[in-house]
């Protein structure tokens, strides 16, 4: 019996991609050599490194240098080639943004941080930082504008909704901040990265499955994708497409074949023939009330650990003290 052929395209930002496997804004899209090699080994589109605006000097990180790049890139690659920014000012939001978009940027990803450490401010005015850069971008450009959140909000399912009706078609979930640790020889902050693992995506994936559908949005997981049923398991929650960093940087861009297999293979042995058919088949769309799902999962997981899985040392600690 003849295997049926395996369709890995999906569309993600009204963009058609061969596969959902993205790279994320990262050093390794600093050159487009390394573009070119990303679309080589199948990659589906790529997220070019951020360009920030420069809070030192009031100015712009070389904005110039980094639209030059997206022209030369979209003269190499096939792919989309979709730019991230990342600016502290409404001025500079709107003149990178037309400026990237000028320069032939299929899409755009705002990596928007807004942390508020004052007393006085609101969460809900945070909120609508985040909807007010989002709606001044989306009326500038005609692109399209994917939405790189934090995890931190008291409900993301009102956030998501805001921002689609402020322009945004898609998010990113999630943005991964890099806290910095405590150096105890200098006695200040250390910077030691810390990479992602594969733990780590099952936050992005919760929150994609109970986001779907309740906002029309492409839905992209970022954070722990580093195999093939990694990024089934996204799609199947509601993902248009998955983003990939960390695993690359460890292991270099060759590293996207190895996913791709994976996939390949694990969709065979789950019988799903074509990711677009699949997506969202998981997701808590088909539960009346979701909440109530979390709450028996949780109690669920709680009981998962007994007794039996208790260390001897603190089990019979436990028993001198009773």
């Amino acid at each position: 019996m003849k295997t049926p052929a395996l369709d890995i395209s999906t569309n993600y930002l009204g963009l058609e991609l061969r596969s959902p496997l993205i790279p994320s804004a990262s050093p390794l899209s600093e050159h487009t050599d390394a573009i070119v090699d990303m679309e080589n080994c199948g990659a589906g589109a790529v997220v070019l490194h951020s360009l920030f605006e420069n809070p030192q000097d009031n100015g712009q990180s070389d904005p110039e240098a980094y639209c030059e790049e997206i022209i030369q890139a979209k003269k190499r690659v096939k792919i989309p080639v979709i730019a991230s920014l990342s600016a502290n000012s409404m001025d500079g939001w709107i003149n990178l943004a037309s400026s990237l978009a000028h320069a032939g940027a299929d899409a755009l990803e705002l990596n928007i941080y807004h942390l508020s450490l004052s007393s006085d401010v609101p969460s809900g005015k945070v909120e609508a930082h985040y909807v007010e850069v989002v709606r001044a971008v989306s009326t500038i450009v005609k692109i399209p504008v994917a939405v790189k959140l934090p995890p931190f909000f008291t409900n993301l399912a009102y956030v998501a909704k805001a921002l689609e009706e402020a322009g945004a078609d898609g998010l990113v979930l999630f943005n991964r901040f890099y806290q910095p640790d405590i150096d105890l020889l200098s006695m200040g902050p250390g910077y030691t990265l810390r990479l992602s693992n594969g733990a780590e995506n099952r936050l992005p994936m919760r929150w994609i499955s109970l986001l779907y559908r309740q906002a029309y949005l492409s839905l992209a997981a970022s954070t722990g994708i580093r195999t093939g049923p990694d990024v089934l398991k996204m799609i199947l929650c509601g993902a248009s497409a998955t983003q990939v960093c960390s695993i690359l940087l460890q292991r270099g861009i060759p590293w996207l074949r190895v996913i791709e297999q994976d996939l390949r293979q694990w969709m065979n042995i789950a019988n799903v023939t074509s990711l677009k058919e699949t997506r969202g088949l998981l997701s808590h769309r088909v539960v009346e009330d979701p909440q109530e799902v979390e709450r028996e999962e949780y109690r669920r997981a709680l009981q998962g650990y007994s007794r039996i899985d208790i260390p001897n040392s603190y089990r019979d600690e436990g028993a001198l003290h009773s």
